[in-house]
């Protein structure tokens, strides 16, 4: 594949650093010229200096054999020109990353509106999407979704409390209603037996129907908080769309912001959200806005360090739930000694919602268990598979993966032995990494070339402790996010 990548920031780069470490060619435009050397200096990759919306550049960037274009500046306009400059040469994929929402938020239905460009993305709002998902389950380190969201997948860690410490797996009685695909113990990951104990610590990924889990997580000791009252700690973007999605579900919001200009901004486009002027590093402040009663407390301002900070500090409040932005992995060690789970990296989410992209058609979502090195993949199953019309119990899978779900005809299965895999079906796949490759060839999806050495980079870019990579589990980007 032939990958032109626009802008080398840390999304840019951290692009181009996997797509050429899975074999592809590569080739970097930036304006810049520091970051142009840095890229020539750390990247196996042809670079060129210059505007990427500029025909000439992006003739000399190989345009017109060309397989995907991915502008990622830091100016939106750019982006966007240079993505239609590019389909004008035929480029089958291109993406921008657009911020500004007057541009993607409209009330057009027209599936043409965004111009003829593949996927414009807007990362802040990707990652507030991803937090408004995790505070569904506020109990859970993760939580992503399959089936068109019929289907939960949970990881929850299990405590005294949990009703199936000591009791080997066979003896739950979960048959059609839930099913334990993986524990991870000592940060070693299984793929269970029957006669696989659960044990105090173990942390678990449990699938069931997503109406259901409430039940079954009760079973593992959690009792799901109803949120009423989140506190949000930076007015940026962020923040301000993490806010408006609350606002649409009736949730009292309060926002915390230094500035005092970005206040007033917020504050007249906001409908229901209280928003406080003032340093969240002040327990006194804290105190006084009631952030020890918050539900759940997120940090979302744009420095690492003082999410880290203000999340221990509304943890000793007593806040019992926190969402911690980090977008530095080399602060991961941090979040691990401080058991701050969740945490989301924005530009993972970004980096692994545009690479995906390029999975085969029959590969309909792949996501990362967070620090785990395991996947869970949502594929259908072709004509030919030799899987068809076999029962689970007598299909040789490959070692080190598991069947967690089966949907037909928009009815969803929560497999046991006797269940029978059919043309069509679409299954959700738990596996290590050493299996990806024989499942990939056992249930013939399609050869993913050098996806496992390409997904594998992004895992390396952020070991991320509690959460996966895009873990929407849906069908496929879409055309604004």
């Amino acid at each position: 594949m032939h990958a032109i990548i626009i802008g080398a920031g840390k999304v840019g780069f951290s692009i181009a650093e996997i797509l050429s470490q899975a074999g592809h060619d590569v080739v970097v435009i930036e304006k810049d010229e520091d970051r142009w050397e840095r890229v020539q200096e750390s990247l196996d990759v042809h670079t060129i200096l210059g505007s990427g919306s500029a025909p000439a550049v992006l003739e000399e960037a190989g345009v017109t054999n060309s397989d995907l274009v991915v502008a990622v500046t830091e100016t939106d306009e750019l982006n966007i020109v240079a993505c239609l400059m590019a389909k004008q040469y035929g480029v089958p994929q291109t993406v921008a990353r657009v911020r500004n929402p007057e541009y993607i938020e409209t009330t057009h239905k027209s599936p043409t509106f965004s111009l003829g460009i593949d996927l414009i993305i807007n990362p802040e709002m990707v990652t507030a999407k991803e937090i408004l998902k995790l505070l569904e389950v506020p109990e859970a380190i993760n939580v992503d979704y399959y089936a068109d969201r019929q289907i939960q997948l949970l990881e929850l860690k299990l405590t005294k409390a949990a009703q199936v410490v000591g009791k080997q797996l066979k003896d739950l009685d979960l048959a059609h209603r839930a099913l334990i695909v993986a524990i991870s113990r000592e940060g070693q990951i299984i793929i269970p037996r029957g006669e696989d104990r659960l044990e105090v610590n173990d942390t678990v990924f449990v699938v069931a129907r997503t109406e259901e889990m409430i039940e079954f997580e009760q079973l593992l000791g959690k009792t799901r908080t109803v949120i009423e009252k989140v506190m949000i700690l930076g007015g940026g973007r962020i923040g301000y769309y993490l806010a408006r999605l609350l606002e649409e579900r009736k949730i009292q919001v309060t926002i915390i912001e230094r500035d005092r200009k970005k206040c007033k901004i917020i504050s007249n486009k906001l409908k229901n959200t209280l928003v406080i002027n003032g340093d969240g590093t002040d327990t006194d402040l804290l105190k006084e806005e009631g952030a020890g009663e918050a539900d759940v407390f997120v940090t979302a301002t744009g420095d690492d360090k003082l999410n880290l900070l203000v999340s221990l500090l509304s943890r000793h409040l007593g806040v019992q739930n926190t969402i911690t932005v980090i977008r530095r992995a080399d602060l991961v060690p941090l979040v691990e000694q401080a058991n701050l789970y969740p945490v989301v990296s924005p530009r993972l989410l970004t980096s692994s919602t545009i690479l995906k992209l390029i999975v085969p058609n029959e590969i309909l979502s792949v996501n990362f268990l967070g620090g785990y090195d395991a996947e869970t993949m949502e594929l259908i199953v072709p004509e030919n598979c030799r899987a068809n019309y076999k029962k689970l119990k007598d299909l040789k899978i490959p070692k080190g993966s598991i069947i967690g779900s089966i949907m037909r005809n928009n009815n969803v299965i929560v497999p046991i032995g006797d269940d029978i895999i059919m043309p069509g079906d679409r299954i959700m796949i738990f596996a290590l990494p050493q299996a990806i490759p024989k499942v990939n060839e056992f249930f013939d999806v399609g050869r993913r070339g050098n996806l496992d050495e390409l997904f594998s980079g992004i895992k390396k870019h952020w070991v991320n402790p509690g959460n996966s990579g895009n873990g929407n589990g849906s069908s496929g980007p879409d055309k604004h996010i």
